[in-house]
């Protein structure tokens, strides 16, 4: 059975629809885009009451928690309004990416790696929080992080704004 929040679209076009014709067929002198933008609003406040915005893809969290345990890593990782655990810890030397790509968007990102892969990170910040294991805190600006040196290595583009990116070593377990 499908949950409501998967008839979000079709209810919400069906409505404006509604709304034009009314508008135009009966010269009701209202403003559509209130509307609309009103609605939009008192849906998603809905849904995020109703246990959040679910995705199809274990690589998004869009207003809710999670936690990826990463074996074969996806290109990229997206966390809005939400909090998300990504443990790159147990990544097999074989399946290293060229990049990774981590972004944060009013968010709380947990980035667990393990300090015995290569790995680079780049963070990047704008009014938003990145801390790495050696202590370093950005704000505004680039930081780089290393940990050993060889290939094959992980990289990571980590990007974070109004939110924060906190990024962990933890040892394969």
């Amino acid at each position: 059975m499908r949950g409501a929040h998967n008839y979000f679209w079709g209810i919400f076009l069906i409505g404006i629809g509604i709304l034009v014709i009314l508008k135009y067929q009966f010269k009701l002198n209202i403003s559509l885009l209130r509307i609309i933008v009103g609605v939009l609003f008192v849906a998603m406040g809905i849904s995020a009451l109703m246990g959040g915005f679910h995705t199809r893809n274990r690589s998004d969290m869009f207003f809710s928690d999670g936690m990826v345990q990463v074996v074969d890593p996806e290109k990229e990782y997206n966390i809005i309004f939400g909090n998300m655990v990504i443990d790159l810890s147990s990544i097999p030397k074989e399946n290293l990416r060229d990049k990774i790509q981590i972004n944060n968007v009013f968010g709380n990102a947990l980035v667990k790696i393990n300090p015995e892969i290569p790995t680079v990170i780049k963070l990047s910040s704008a009014f938003g929080s990145g801390n790495t294991p050696d202590g370093s805190t950005i704000v505004f600006g680039d930081h780089t992080y290393r940990i050993g040196e060889g290939t094959p290595q992980l990289t990571i583009e980590a990007n974070v704004v109004f939110g924060k990116i906190d990024i962990v070593e933890e040892r394969d377990k």
